[in-house]
């Protein structure tokens, strides 16, 4: 996109100092402009500037809450969440939206409606994360009033795509029942694989004292990286994939990816303990071990994304083809 596309778009004057919108505009257009910039301004104010979370003493904003976990390693992706869904936006404009019309559609007014409403039972319950998702519904209500039907069905991925910015952290409920299921997991891989271990509630036991007591812990219960991936595959999914099914199959194989990879660092670090010592595992193996198995995580990812885009029926039926040749009838000398 130019810089003159972005103007001519936004209705910003050009080198003469006059307005596009001021020449060309109808009477609607122009209504439809004023009422985006006052709607703008409306958001902005109830999300960026009204204190309508709490946090300790202080209350703060819906950004400024969201900040204080983002500076956490938990949820240190939420600020790419944003730029990826305007990022989208833009990906979008490039290659539809600049082609469509604007229209109005009224059944944006109750997607609209739904949105004010969860805000402001978000304010009164004091539930920021109620505050949050408000947000997505009232910006997807909006595109779907202020520029109808095909702008809302290009652009419900990067509003839906906002809800990963929400920290998410009631998740954490389940993270005994998996940090027992990881710890079983991992005994049972570790006694194929020849190392005498056996299970205590979340800890992991050396029969021959080879190595202390290995603590599955909160972070490799799975439920942490979780989000990540959840973000991160339905991204590639939408990005990559043809149909539907497939968006699925991909956004859903994130949970089952989270607990391998998550299974995968356990049982290496009693590996590395049971090889090398504890201070290798524990002070140098575990505190990297993050990083390769989430990059594991993701090329997992890619392969099985790779995999449901073959066109198996294609590819068998050149496999089993067989190539007729001519028959050329013998010339008896």
């Amino acid at each position: 996109m130019s810089f003159s596309e972005l103007k001519r778009m936004l209705g910003l004057p050009d080198a003469t100092g006059v307005s596009p919108v001021a020449l060309h505009a109808d009477p609607e257009e122009r209504s439809r402009r004023i009422l985006i910039g006052v709607v703008g301004a409306l958001v902005f104010y109830a999300y960026f500037i009204s204190k309508t979370c709490a946090s300790g003493v202080n209350p703060l904003s819906l950004f400024a809450w969201l900040r204080v976990y983002w500076k956490g390693e938990d949820y240190s992706y939420g600020p790419v969440v944003p730029v990826v869904a305007v990022g989208l936006f833009i990906w979008k404009w490039r290659k539809t939206l600049h082609r469509e019309p604007l229209s109005t559609a009224n059944s944006g007014l109750v997607v609209i409606l739904m949105g004010v409403a969860i805000y402001w039972v978000g304010v009164k319950a004091a539930n920021p994360r109620l505050v949050a998702g408000s947000l997505e519904v009232l910006i997807f209500g909006l595109v779907l009033y202020l520029a109808g039907w095909e702008w809302a069905k290009e652009l419900w991925f990067p509003c839906a795509f906002l809800f990963f910015m929400i920290p998410f952290n009631f998740l954490d409920q389940y993270s005994f029942q998996l940090r027992i299921f990881v710890a079983q997991i991992s005994t049972s891989l570790l006694n194929v694989l020849g190392v005498d271990v056996y299970r205590e509630g979340t800890g992991i036991y050396s029969t021959a004292n080879r190595f202390l007591p290995l603590e599955v812990a909160d972070p490799c219960s799975g439920i942490r990286s979780l989000m990540a991936l959840m973000a991160l595959t339905s991204l590639y999914g939408y990005v990559t994939m043809d149909q539907s099914w497939k968006k699925w199959v991909l956004f859903l194989s994130s949970i089952p990816l989270a607990v391998v990879g998550n299974l995968a660092r356990i049982t290496t670090v009693a590996l590395v303990a049971q090889g090398f010592g504890q201070d290798w595992a524990m002070k140098i193996y575990h505190d990297y071990s993050g990083y390769i198995v989430f990059s594991l995580a993701i090329l997992c990812m890619i392969g099985l994304g790779a995999m449901l885009n073959v066109h198996y029926q294609e590819l068998i039926h050149r496999w089993t083809r067989e190539d007729v040749r001519p028959h050329r009838p013998v010339r008896k000398r």
